[in-house]
Parts: C-alpha cells; structure tokens; sequence
C-alpha cells in the first residue's frame, strides 16, 4: 500500500496522518457489482495496523462482503441486509410508507442518494480540515451524473447547511477521526460493514473513543440504528481489542435557521442491542434458503448454432473467483 504524506490543513488539529487508497469495481453480472473496499482514512499513529481490505458485491436486493481466505472466499452478509431482513419493519416506517401513497419507494432511494453524498462531504471535510460550500452544487451535479439519479429542488442548500452541522460536532467535540468508512467483519457471526466514523472526541468532561453513525434524516433514530451500532461496536473490538469503545453515538444534522445545530443521541445503553444475537440465528437461516446464482448471458446468437453458448449459470463462489 502507498503511503500518503499527512496533508497539510490550517487547523492543526485535523492533520491528517493518514492512508487514503482508492479502491476498485466492476460489473460482473446482471444488476451486480462487486467493488474492493478500503477505508477512505485510517490513522496509523494511534491504530498501528489496518485489518485486510474487504470485497462488498451488490446484487439483487442482497449486499454481500467478502474475503479471501487462500483462494476461497468467505462470505458475510451485510449488516443492514441483516437488519432490514430480520428485524419487523418499524411501525413509523409503515405509516410513512402508506402516508406517501406508492411514492415512498422512489422518496427511499432518493434519500439513500441524499445520504451517500452527505457521508463522502463530511468524510471530505474530515479529512482536509476545510470544504468549500461554493464548490458543493457542482460537486453534487457531478455525483449526480456519476450516480444517474437527478438532484430535487433544493438539496444543495440544504446539504450546506447538513455541513455546517456537522462541522459544528466536529468543533464542539473536539474530534479527532481514528477511521472513517472502514470495512470489518465478524468472524464468528457472519456479518461485516462500513463504520462511518470511529473517532476520540470530548465528552461529558471526558476524551473518550466512540463510533459515530451519521444518519441524513432529521425525524429521529430507529431500533434498527441501535442495533446496527451494537454490530459495529462487536466487530470493532474484535479487530482493534488495543482501542475499546466507551460509547456509541447517532449523529444527524437538525433543520436549523439561525445557527448550525445537531441531534447526538447516545445510544450506549440501548436495550435493543441485545437482539442482535438472534437477528444474527435468523439471518443464518434465511441464507440457508437463498438462491445464490447467476445467469450471465453473452455472445453472438447463431440460429444454425447452440444456445448453450450464449448463457451459463454460475454460483456466487464461481462468479467471486473468476474476479478476483
């Protein structure tokens, strides 16, 4: 791995001493994608030694994370397939849905967009100390492009403000990143996924370490949030026992008019983490009972020929192999 020079910043406090290296994807089969991921930051003086880089295949309705273990692949679902596929849908998710009248599945994804590009600014500003709101409409037509979904009336002015709030956390915490969109998994319970910030930050009078899960919405968390920093915190302390969490955090910015404010609700104590065991049995058993195969279609279609030749069936293991 290429090792960066920590960049330089005017605000000292977020130097970065760091490891940023970009990983990789490609479209493998129908609707699928797999991707190498590497974590976007990763502060070597404090952590030492980064865990080994993970794979994440995207394909119907199904994320999956893997590694290679020789040549074999190990698999792990992804914590929030885990989650969503377990876990009753939340009453106030229901109501949302039928209050929108066939509309919520589109709102959904543009939210999810919304999101994905909220979390690569904020990580952006973390990791250089500065952002330029100025430039952030066109960044956000070029991700848009990128990700062929078209920006709503609006969402660049909101976003600036969604940053603002974040950097005022930033300041009022006094946070120092540890590791930022880095991928684990569990090696026992069979899950892995992307921790949006690990950090040490000020709190209640005391610098402690904690995992900051950064949600867009302003309507409040849910049990699911919970849970998902319950699984964080496992693999966490799995992977770096030298640094244990003291706390577990949700974090989203707040539709603020005067001044920057967030919403920072500890989540340590939650009394729905102790689900997750058995969200972790019931998604076993589900896996047990999906079909993992493709039907890649190619070649040139010859009436006097073979069909055969223009389609095959692979397994999930065959098609990760043959991209390795």
């Amino acid at each position: 791995m290429k090792k960066f020079p920590p960049k330089k910043s005017e605000n000292l406090k977020y130097k970065c001493i760091s490891e940023i290296v970009l990983g990789w994807a490609r479209e493998v089969a129908p609707e699928t994608k797999i991707e190498k991921i590497n974590p976007l930051y990763f502060n070597l003086d404090k952590l030492k030694q980064q865990p080994e880089p993970l794979y994440r295949l995207d394909s119907k309705n199904h994320r999956y994370y893997y590694r290679f273990s020789g040549d074999e692949p190990v698999f792990y679902t992804s914590v929030t397939t885990l989650i969503k596929n377990t876990l009753p849908t939340s009453p106030f998710l229901i109501s949302w849905l039928i209050s929108k009248q066939g509309t919520g599945a589109e709102e959904a994804l543009e939210r999810a967009f919304y999101g994905t590009f909220l979390h690569a600014e904020c990580s952006n500003l973390l990791i250089n100390g500065k952002y330029d709101l100025e430039k952030l409409p066109e960044r956000l037509e070029s991700f848009s492009k990128q990700e062929d979904m078209p920006v709503k009336k609006g969402w660049a002015d909101e976003l600036k403000k969604d940053m603002l709030a974040f950097a005022q956390f930033v300041i009022d915490k006094n946070v120092t990143p540890l590791a930022i969109e880095i991928c684990l998994y569990h090696p026992d319970d069979g899950y892995a996924g992307a921790l949006d910030l690990v950090c040490e930050l000020d709190f209640n009078r005391k610098r402690i370490t904690a995992i900051i899960d950064l949600k867009s919405g302003k309507k409040g968390f849910y049990e699911s949030h919970e849970i998902q920093l319950g699984a964080y915190r496992d693999m966490w302390q799995i992977h770096f026992p030298d640094t244990p969490i003291d706390k577990l955090f949700n974090l989203s910015p707040k539709a603020w008019k005067k001044s920057p404010t967030y919403e920072l609700k500890d989540q340590t104590g939650s009394p729905n983490i102790p689900k997750l065991p058995y969200l972790v049995e019931l998604s076993k058993i589900e896996a047990d009972k999906r079909d993992d195969t493709f039907t890649i279609v190619s070649g040139e279609i010859n009436l006097s020929g073979d069909l055969t030749n223009n389609y095959s069936e692979k397994t999930l293991i065959e098609l990760v192999k043959e991209n390795k």
